[in-house]
């Protein structure tokens, strides 16, 4: 049954029903880039699970803390026809599932026809092109020893490449999250990997070289990743989700690691395939670094953190205080301040996934993350969203908008499901195993822009592309990534909300250095921008 859309009209306006996307005329409403608070912009979420042709959900069978966190989901166009796709792990109980995307609001399983129905302990699946030759193949991590995976697409049919692919783990827990970057910028896209039983390991297994030819070797060690590394001062660490981002605008991929036990990173990228560890330790203090988003959320031209954690812990663990999320703010060449208390954003309860996205389209980014732990006191801990205020401040309104899940979130998905502008919710929970999808129904008249790249090299789709888009309204910057939330992946293309200009220009600065600029681009439409 199709629960009842909300949209919230800001600043004490009266509740409504809601319309369409967000790419329609009319004025504005929204705040710049570098200023205003709070505005009346009527935003609402309708929950549409029980409509779209989602799987039954199944109970998830725990059988070791490792079925406490596993999970997730990704969100790509696997299939190349335009709309976005949505593959699933399931655990023991029952197969994956690939739920097509049908283009009319609905979606089938396809899993068995292209052969990813596999069952397994899973975690963290991402797609990305890792063998260069134009289409999506498919990571899939796991638990317990139970199979991982490594999928080439063939047409649309996927082939178990994994014992040819290089990929050797050899941890009980493989994995948790997985993302693809070119973090030493030869063109093909690199694996990196999180385990969180790693805490003593001499090669922590997380980073894994793709040779160019679809197969993979791993260079965690040689480049500085490992406790075993560095001579043994590298701090033990229990990974949960990486981030490469450019955080110093030099052309290269620097490493976020949120990490549970105090033990979150900041690694600067050398630019000659090693990493530095520049973690100010005054600064990086999140207690339990579950998941992460890196947005330039204060439009001021470089990429911040966002880290979820664990806020009010009960628990009793040494060391753990349970101080809540952490916004990192960044001064443009890689060294944070801790901006959390100021923006708003800590009490986030037992957090996991998150997003930075602009769900208003105002140009000003909004935080929703996915929350809940089996423990009397986090057990039915709700979605979060903090919408940003346009101050560098962030205001809670989940419920108001319409967003009201209290399962054991893990994974979180935010893209335009119904290609409408505007940008819609999809959370992946293990107890009870099932999806939830929230569609935007926001109705404010503000417009949108997506952008999707192609280049001839064989990083097909621009991981790791720095895009630029300029306005009446101010300035705003973007990554192409593919991956990762916490075990979940948003599709790798751009969005930008643009308040109410009709027209951008663009900057694309390719992984290899060279500019693509465009002019006067139209607003509402998903453009795709071929390197030349």
């Amino acid at each position: 049954m199709e629960r009842i859309s909300v949209v919230l009209l800001f600043a004490g306006m009266a509740l409504s029903g809601c319309g369409g996307g967000g790419g329609s005329s009319g004025g504005g409403g929204s705040t710049g880039p570098s200023g205003g608070g709070p505005v009346s912009v009527p935003l609402g979420f309708t929950d549409l699970t029980d409509t779209v042709g989602f799987p039954e959900s199944r109970p998830f069978a725990f059988e070791t803390s490792g079925d406490l966190y596993a999970g997730g989901l990704s969100a790509a166009d696997y299939d190349a026809d335009g709309d976005i796709d949505i593959y699933v792990v399931r655990g023991l109980n029952d197969e994956n599932v690939l739920l097509q995307n049908q283009g009319n609001g609905t979606y089938v399983d396809v899993a068995a026809a292209v052969g990813l129905n596999m069952i397994s302990k899973g975690s963290g699946p991402v797609f990305a092109d890792i063998d260069g030759d134009g289409d999506l193949d498919l990571f899939v991590g796991s638990f317990d020893d139970y199979p991982y995976y490594v999928m080439r697409n063939d047409d649309g049919v996927f082939t178990d490449v994994t014992v040819d692919s290089g990929i050797l783990l050899t941890f009980v827990m493989a994995s948790v999250s997985a993302t693809f970057a070119d973090y030493d910028n030869d063109d093909d896209l690199d694996l990196f990997l999180t385990h969180w039983n790693t805490f003593s390991a001499a090669d922590s297994e997380l980073l894994w070289r793709n040779n160019g030819d679809g197969t993979f070797e791993n260079v965690t060690v040689q480049a500085g990743l490992s406790p075993g590394g560095d001579g043994g001062s590298f701090p033990s660490i229990q990974t949960l989700t990486h981030n490469l981002s450019d955080l110093d605008q030099d052309g290269d991929l620097d490493l976020l690691m949120a990490a549970d036990f105090n033990t979150s990173q900041v690694f600067m990228n050398n630019g000659d395939g090693t990493f530095e560890l520049t973690t100010d330790t005054d600064v990086i203090t999140d207690d339990n670094g579950m998941g992460a988003s890196v947005g330039d959320y204060d439009n001021d031209g470089d990429m911040d953190w966002f880290v979820t954690s664990i806020f009010g812990m009960t628990l009793l663990v040494e060391g753990n205080d349970g101080t809540g999320n952490r916004l990192y703010r960044n001064d443009g060449n890689g060294v944070f301040e801790d901006v959390t208390a100021a923006a708003g954003v800590t009490d986030g309860h037992w957090g996991w996934g998150s997003c930075f996205a602009d769900f208003d389209l105002d140009t000003v980014l909004d935080i929703v993350h996915v929350n809940g732990w089996p423990d009397p006191n986090f057990d039915g801990d709700p979605v979060v969203f903090f919408r940003g205020n346009g101050n560098g401040t962030f205001t809670e309104m989940a419920v108001e908008l319409g967003l009201i899940d209290n399962g054991q979130g893990r994974g979180i998905a935010c893209y335009d499901a119904d290609r409408d502008g505007d940008l819609d919710i999809i959370i992946s929970s293990n107890q009870p195993e099932q999806l939830t999808y929230y569609r935007n129904d926001v109705a404010n008249g503000n417009h949108y822009l997506g952008i999707k790249l192609v280049s001839p090299s064989q990083n097909t789709s621009g991981v790791g592309a720095w895009i630029t888009l300029t306005s009446s309204l101010g300035s705003q910057v973007r990554e192409v990534r593919a991956g990762s939330n916490y075990v979940s992946q948003n599709p790798t293309e751009v969005h930008f909300g643009l308040g109410s200009a009709t027209t951008a220009d663009i900057e694309v600065r390719w992984p290899d250095g060279s500019l693509t600029s465009m002019t006067a681009v139209a607003a509402d439409q998903l453009l795709t921008i071929t390197q030349q």
